[in-house]
């Protein structure tokens, strides 16, 4: 099971990504105003929220239960982009949340118990995997859409989740966990994942309307979004940060990149690029540090960060319209508040200095 956690969540993220470069150009494939789209980004990770601390409860084994995660991921991504209209396309997407809330906390919570002397970097590298997969999914997304359309790049992109999920199902591994631990103490680290996830959606997912009124073809705003393969570094050399700084010293370390990020995309092209892959290589790199401090909790607590930090994505999803059309500086001065608050809790957040 432990060869299968980084690729699943890889894939995983390819299937759900890889929307937001398509947004603009599915509103108009479904003949629905700018901004309409936002449930088919916001409620799979409400979804993931409501249901990623329960998810330890489940009495199936971890394999099996992420297994089966993946298999619904694939399934309904294919019928998301098979939707004839907004409506079912939406209600799909929402399903894809679902099942993809049975494989992060789980798979973070499983990394100490594989790897006990090097949880750190295994956390590193599970979310540079993740990274990879957003980042691929999202630019691959874009330039599959005018290649192929919206439908078919959707169901592309979905199949490979599928025989993922395959090989964890026929896993002869029966690994379990100790019963999950819940608690409110925590709530430092869990505002931390919040502001991570946050950040992240609120400004990826108005770049396409930026970049699409600078002029940019889908395939080029597709290409933007490999920027996200920025945070594979950070995020597979976080245990090396932390083993040097300690957590809150590595973690300041790469929020001082994101706020850096934010700051450089106020003038707009081609500082907005360049602003933008500063600001994911920190992202990512903070990411991985809260994540490895998540799984030393417990599935309780690391189910409850990752719901804390898919309701950062969900309330990302919800508040980002509104935005659409007004100047940068609007929503790139909201960013800069969330980055503050997130350096000024990480003392408490994180345990070990």
């Amino acid at each position: 099971m432990a060869w299968a956690l980084i690729p699943a969540g890889a894939l995983t993220y390819v299937a759900l990504y890889a929307v937001v470069p398509m947004l603009p150009g599915l509103e108009r494939l479904f003949g629905s105003p700018a901004g309409s789209a936002h449930l088919g980004i916001g409620l799979p990770f409400l979804f993931l929220v409501l249901l990623s601390p329960l998810v330890p409860r489940i009495p199936l084994p971890v394999g099996t239960t992420i297994g089966l995660g993946l298999m619904g991921v694939g399934l309904t991504g294919i019928l998301a982009g098979l939707s004839p209209n907004l409506a079912l396309w939406t209600l799909f997407r929402a399903l894809q949340g679902i099942f993809a809330a049975l494989i992060p906390g789980l798979s973070l919570a499983l990394l100490p118990r594989l790897f006990p002397t090097r949880h750190t970097q295994m956390a590193g590298l599970w979310v540079a995997g993740n990274v990879l997969g957003g980042g691929l999914g999202r630019g691959r997304g874009g330039v599959l859409a005018e290649v192929l359309g919206e439908r078919m790049a959707l169901v592309a992109l979905s199949l490979p989740v599928l025989l993922v999920a395959f090989f964890a199902l026929r896993g002869r591994e029966r690994l379990t966990l100790p019963p999950p631990r819940y608690t409110l103490s925590a709530w430092p680290l869990y505002v931390l994942g919040f502001v991570l996830l946050f950040l992240n959606f609120f400004v990826a997912n108005l770049l396409p309307y930026r970049l699409e009124a600078l002029g940019f073809s889908q395939a080029q705003i597709g290409g933007v979004f490999f920027a996200y393969l920025a945070g594979i570094p950070g995020s597979a050399l976080a245990g090396w940060l932390v083993r040097r700084l300690g957590e809150v010293r590595a973690f300041r370390l790469a929020f001082g990149g994101v706020i850096l990020g934010l700051l450089v995309q106020i003038p707009g092209q081609p500082s907005l690029i360049l602003g933008f892959t500063l600001m994911m290589a920190g992202i990512f790199t903070a990411q991985a540090v809260t994540g490895g401090a998540s799984g030393r909790g417990g599935s309780g607590v690391s189910g409850t960060y990752i719901a804390a930090f898919y309701l950062g994505g969900t309330v990302a999803g919800m508040v980002y319209p509104p935005f659409i059309g007004r100047s940068p500086l609007w929503g790139l001065e909201l960013a800069l508040l969330m980055a503050l608050l997130a350096v000024l809790l990480a003392p408490r957040a994180l345990h070990r200095n």
